[in-house]
């Protein structure tokens, strides 16, 4: 594990002891909305009294009367139809993990993390991730070594947590705040639990928490020279030849058994991307015939994910006028296209790098976005078929597309377009007028291919 720091981290909860600090935190937990913790204070209560709520928090910290609450559970869906747990801390405590947040994680930054750890850091994200996975396919690792934690964020050990983050922090009363913190309980239908282990997901601090753990693991695939990619508890590792997986294999499992920590076994697999397939983050990796081809595309859970909100939202009975239909929706389809498109931003980055080194480039990013835009589309139709009618169906949606045409959604209606800000990554100035003009002959083109394919078949036979 790694050894620790000659220059800790001191001095931190004497720089939270200050007005402006903390009403700065009040700023970003505001900013992230959210709702209230076990004492059902709200953001907008808590702001109706803002100077005597800031004032009465000071106190309490400078006579160190204050106590962390338990947060409030509440449950969310996973993907695989069970729920995740996640803990609401109150206000003051928002506040109170904020600040310390804001003075402890420049110092981790700089001095603690590794560079190819990319999840909830300042400028970081799942962009940078996909970059990495994608540069080191270049440069041929092609096997994969895809682990998964047992449920990471309940089964961080409270005691080995504070040892990692007393090599770093020697503040003794912020390492006494964070313990209570941990410590602190949960709260659910009116009865408390205790947290024996965990950081429980929804607490401010709680991801600078985990990325430190976790960065033991880090640090150890470092000296061992493995190349891996990790967004949160969400980590591969990327070799060159078997002797190397093997290595990963059994470096994974020795740090993770120190950290008290288990793999979830049927979520851990071996992939070698010349004849396999593997999903990161939303994304699929998909080889590609020989020579190492492959490309990058949204996995088939993420499009079905996008496809059943969309669907929710677009239900026949729901009754909007354009500009309502533009408003709602619009805020999601920017959101997801950009999230998608962080392939295609990867893709490219890591392609201009190889050509200014004059390496040849094996990846590229499928077009999945005129199939969305035209579901997006297809599920409006339906709708705009329903106003009048009990029962519209797809065939009465169709017989709409020459009134509610491509360009309708884009121009008049001002609808998203995940194929239009695929397109303005290659050319920033592109217009809608041309951007719909391009796709208009590229359709002809095709369809012209087509006739001309089946005549020619025809004429033959």
């Amino acid at each position: 594990m790694n050894e620790p720091l000659r220059h800790k981290l001191f001095s931190v909860y004497g720089q939270i002891l200050n007005e402006r600090i903390l009403r700065e935190a009040w700023d970003k937990v505001r900013a992230n909305r959210g709702a209230g913790g076990v004492d059902r204070v709200t953001i907008e209560a808590f702001e109706e009294r803002l100077d005597e709520n800031i004032a009465g928090l000071l106190e309490d910290l400078r006579t160190k009367a204050y106590k962390p609450s338990p947060v409030r559970r509440v449950y969310i869906p996973k993907k695989n139809g069970r729920r995740r747990p996640l803990g609401i801390p109150t206000i003051r405590d928002r506040i109170v993990q904020q600040a310390l947040a804001m003075r402890m994680q420049p110092f981790f930054e700089d001095d603690v993390f590794h560079r190819d750890s990319c999840g909830f850091r300042p400028g970081m994200g799942v962009e940078d991730a996909l970059k990495k996975v994608v540069w080191n396919l270049e440069t041929g690792r092609r096997y994969v070594y895809d682990f998964d934690i047992r449920g990471y964020f309940d089964n961080i050990p409270h005691k080995r947590l504070m040892r990692v983050l007393g090599k770093y922090v020697s503040d003794g009363t912020v390492l006494d705040l964070v313990w209570r913190s941990l410590k602190a309980g949960c709260m659910e239908d009116g009865v408390k639990y205790e947290t024996p282990s965990g950081t429980m997901q929804g607490g401010v601090i709680s991801p600078l928490l985990a990325n430190v753990y976790l960065n033991e693991l880090d640090w150890e695939l470092h000296k061992a020279g493995l190349r891996f990619v990790r967004y949160a508890d969400d980590s591969i590792v990327m070799c060159r030849d078997e002797s190397e997986l093997e290595r990963a294999i059994v470096v994974v499992g020795e740090v993770l058994a120190d950290l008290g920590l288990e793999l979830a076994q049927g979520k851990t697999y071996v992939v070698d991307t010349h004849d396999g397939d593997f999903d990161y983050l939303g994304f699929t990796f998909r080889h590609q015939g020989g020579e190492g081809r492959y490309f990058v595309a949204p996995s088939d859970a993420s499009l079905s994910k996008f496809k059943s909100e969309l669907k929710a939202m677009t239900k026949k009975t729901h009754s909007k006028s354009f500009e309502q239909w533009a408003a709602a929706l619009n805020p999601v389809l920017r959101g997801k296209f950009n999230y998608f498109l962080a392939a295609n931003r990867a893709v490219r980055a890591v392609w201009e790098e190889c050509r200014r080194r004059g390496m040849r480039f094996h990846g590229r990013a499928k077009r999945t976005y005129q199939q969305l835009d035209a579901y997006v589309r297809q599920r409006l139709r339906v709708n705009f078929a329903n106003r009048g009618r009990r029962h519209a169906k797809l065939r009465d949606a169709k017989m709409l597309t020459v009134k509610y045409g491509n360009a309708f959604f884009l121009k008049d209606m001002g609808l998203v377009s995940g194929q239009y800000m695929a397109d303005l990554l290659r050319d920033p100035a592109l217009t809608k007028d041309e951007f719909l003009s391009s796709h208009k002959r590229r359709r002809k083109w095709r369809s012209d291919q087509r006739t001309s394919a089946f005549f020619g078949y025809a004429y033959a036979r």
